[in-house]
């Protein structure tokens, strides 16, 4: 047989059924072969309409597996302030589960669609988007904004803040109680009378005063304080009060540490910065540490209302950790008397 015979023989002997095979057209993925699971929820978005602000939504999808194998929830994920609070994370074929997901409106206001992600084993659906709509309301609101604001109070002094609060839908309410959530507030509120309301709303209107003590102690304001109410849509009515109070007599930083400092060689100070408030004038009449070891300087530097302290460690100083307490004593009626941690580790 000729070598070109050969070759034509060889190639009719080649199976047809390689040529059968049908092809797969191209942008497609290969179906899975034997019984696979298949997701489906049908109501993928729940709208919730009209909701007061503060009030927790709780949306529960249902979750069916219309394929042939278990279905495999792997993982909930909230694109938002949503918290998941559970879900079935098997379901077999042809039963049904659930998501269940929580939303808390407090920190929202108006018209909001919030996503949540499933995944799961499905080959075809891995992905589902469902949707959380609803639309905020602050029933009673609170004028001019439910914020009250305590920026510049100084120790020793009083500061009052008041808002109006007002029912949107215009319908009548009344104030039961109020809540200082905390803080050290003293709060009245009273029904105005037709003379003192806003124009603007035809309904019932309340004042709310909050009042800051002056006996209250230095340091930061961060309440939320609620106003209770007999509106069934807003039975709590929240107000955030922040700020601070600020002392009247500021020492900056509020403590003096030297560091690691040796035993043979001069040191550098600490410099400590005492700012008075204006309107009044401050003396320094002694800043004395409780450890014989520290020296301090007294340095004015605006009469009567910015001075300097030093701190300094004394040359031979024993090694280890060497502390006390700077006392600076004053005129002022509020701070007489300023108390400042002192430290250095000596080597």
């Amino acid at each position: 047989m000729r070598f070109g015979s050969l070759i034509a023989a060889t190639a009719i002997m080649v199976p047809l059924s390689v040529f059968a095979q049908p092809a797969v057209p191209k942008g497609e993925a290969p179906q899975p072969a034997g019984p696979q699971p298949v997701i489906d929820i049908a109501e993928k978005i729940k709208d919730f309409g009209m909701v007061a602000k503060g009030e927790r939504i709780v949306a529960v999808f249902e979750v069916r597996n219309t394929g042939q194998a278990p279905l495999q929830i792997t993982q909930v994920r909230p694109t938002c302030g949503c918290t998941v609070a559970d879900f079935d994370r098997e379901i077999p074929p042809g039963g049904i589960g659930k998501v269940r997901a929580e939303l808390d409106t407090a920190a929202f206001s108006g018209p909001i669609s919030k996503a949540v992600l499933v995944f799961s084993n499905d080959p075809v659906n891995s992905q589902i988007n469902l949707v959380i709509k609803a639309d905020v309301r602050s029933f009673v609101e609170v004028l001019p904004r439910a914020l009250i604001l305590f920026n510049n109070l100084m120790a020793g002094q009083s500061a009052s803040e008041k808002v109006t609060l007002v029912a949107a839908d215009g319908s009548d309410f009344q104030i039961t109680g109020v809540d200082a959530g905390g803080g050290p507030y003293q709060i009245s509120y009273r029904q105005l009378p037709k003379g003192e309301q806003n124009p603007a709303f035809k309904s019932v209107q309340w004042e709310v005063v909050i009042t800051v003590p002056a006996a209250t102690p230095e340091g930061m304001l961060n309440h939320k304080v609620l106003v209770k109410t007999t509106h069934p849509k807003a039975p709590e009515v929240p107000i955030n009060v922040t700020g601070a109070v600020r002392p009247v007599v500021q020492v900056i930083p509020a403590q003096a540490n030297l560091g690691r400092v040796r035993s043979d060689a001069p040191v550098g100070s600490n410099v400590l910065l005492v700012n008075n408030r204006q309107g009044s004038t401050l003396e320094i009449t002694e800043a004395k540490v409780d450890n014989q070891y520290f020296k301090t300087e007294i340095i004015p530097l605006q009469p009567g209302q910015r001075f300097q302290i030093a701190v300094s460690l004394q040359v031979g100083a024993p090694k280890g950790l060497q502390k006390g307490t700077l006392s600076i004593a004053t005129n002022d009626p509020l701070r007489k008397l300023i108390e400042v941690p002192v430290s250095a580790q000596v080597e």
